[in-house]
């Protein structure tokens, strides 16, 4: 239990969001006021943006300059529920809320703090099916402990501190991460559809694509149960088997459907930016199989290597030739299994592939280490504030 009152945050914060100037009008865009969209909450303070705008744009559309030193929330799309600390003056697009707390009640850092820590208590009142939305009367609900100015000024001081050696934890992850990246083009170039550089054929030809099979009630009986992946499950180089779901495979289903070591996973819905996010299923648990949210590839190994397949589909989805060539359906982005059977896929020497492989085995070490070394700084740091905002600290 806190030691602190707990007030909501419309009782001393103001909270609104931005808009998106008219692509049509050149006028809006290209000038120099920061822009920041939902899907640039990924570092947690906010320097720079992807695109500016102008002032015609702010005096003439519903983006609105926000100051310095507001906490920015995602309000729906794929980055639902995510924060970020605005560390410039900036505009935001429609999906993201704005948080500008009354400097003589409130610190700033403080309630991003608190905020941050109670980021399941938002996805848990995200309201929606597919696209689950946070609504700016949630937010206003919300309530945080509220110590005095300079009590929040002491806690916000520490977890600053704190906070910076487990952002200097994740950059150094981040570089970890990239390095198979940065292989595979070194050693195979950047292999955009049009290259020539290697033998071009087919993903189709290449290997077996196929999706996977549908969810649906009569799959729940349980006489069949076996586990499955859906797109919850398949991140960028990384599956997730935290929240695994069931249903009926009956034998026939079970032969078509079980995944196998090596085979590669690519999310078929999804949204724009993520469409195509594939990972590498290495039997994480035994005999599962995978849901119609999911593209799975099977290369003939005789030609290609499973490890190769996946350096160029993370290179396909990274540069966002997997983006290009999806189709849309209101919010949700398809890949498509026909679409991407019919990209071009070339063909280096197996050799080539094979020492490609070999040296990812040494990535893969790395990035294990500084996973289980980013899992226990954030363990301490979420047990830090919890002893903060209980008035432990």
């Amino acid at each position: 239990m806190s030691a602190y009152p707990k007030m909501s945050l419309g009782d001393f914060c103001e909270t609104g969001s931005g808009g998106t100037p008219s692509r049509a009008n050149t006028d809006y865009y290209g000038g120099s006021i920061p822009w920041v969209k939902s899907g640039e909450l990924r570092e947690e303070v906010i320097t720079d943006t992807e695109e500016k705008i102008t002032e015609r744009a702010v005096k003439e559309s519903s983006a609105k300059i926000i100051p310095k030193g507001a906490i920015l929330l995602a309000m729906y799309g794929a980055t639902v529920g995510r924060m970020a600390f605005l560390g410039i003056d900036a505009a935001t697009n429609q999906a993201v809320c704005n948080i500008r707390p009354d400097p003589k009640r409130a610190d700033s850092r403080y309630v991003f703090h608190c905020l941050q820590s109670q980021m399941n208590h938002f996805l848990g009142r995200a309201a929606g099916g597919a696209q689950p939305n946070i609504s700016q009367g949630i937010v206003k609900e919300t309530k945080i402990p509220l110590p005095s100015l300079e009590e929040q000024q002491r806690i916000a001081a520490i977890l600053d501190k704190a906070d910076a050696l487990r952002r200097k934890r994740k950059r150094a992850r981040d570089l970890v991460n990239s390095l198979s990246g940065e292989l595979f083009v070194e050693m195979f170039g950047e292999c955009k559809p049009n290259s020539q550089r290697w033998p071009l054929s087919t993903v189709a030809e290449m290997g077996n694509v196929q999706l996977g099979r549908q969810r649906a009630p009569k799959y729940q009986t349980g006489k069949f149960r076996k586990p499955y992946l859906r797109v919850a499950n398949v991140y960028e180089d990384r599956i997730d088997t935290d929240d695994i779901l069931s249903m009926d495979f009956n034998d026939r289903d079970f032969r078509d459907y079980k995944l196998d070591y090596g085979d590669i996973l690519l999310n078929e819905g999804q949204s724009t930016e993520l469409v195509g996010r594939p990972a590498m299923w290495r039997s994480e648990i035994q005999d599962c199989c995978f849901q119609n949210t999911l593209i799975r590839f099977q290369s003939d190994r005789s030609r290609v290597l499973p490890g190769f397949a996946l350096g160029l589909f993370l290179q396909y989805f990274r540069t966002g030739e997997f983006a290009k060539i999806s189709s849309k359906t209101s919010n949700v982005a398809h890949l498509g299994a026909g679409r991407f059977g019919l990209m071009p896929f070339p063909v280096p020497p197996l050799s080539l592939q094979h020492e490609f492989v070999k040296r990812v085995a040494v990535c893969m070490k790395m990035k294990e280490l500084c996973r289980t070394d980013a899992s226990v700084t954030n363990k301490l740091f979420s047990s830090l504030q919890t002893r903060a905002f209980s008035g432990q600290l």
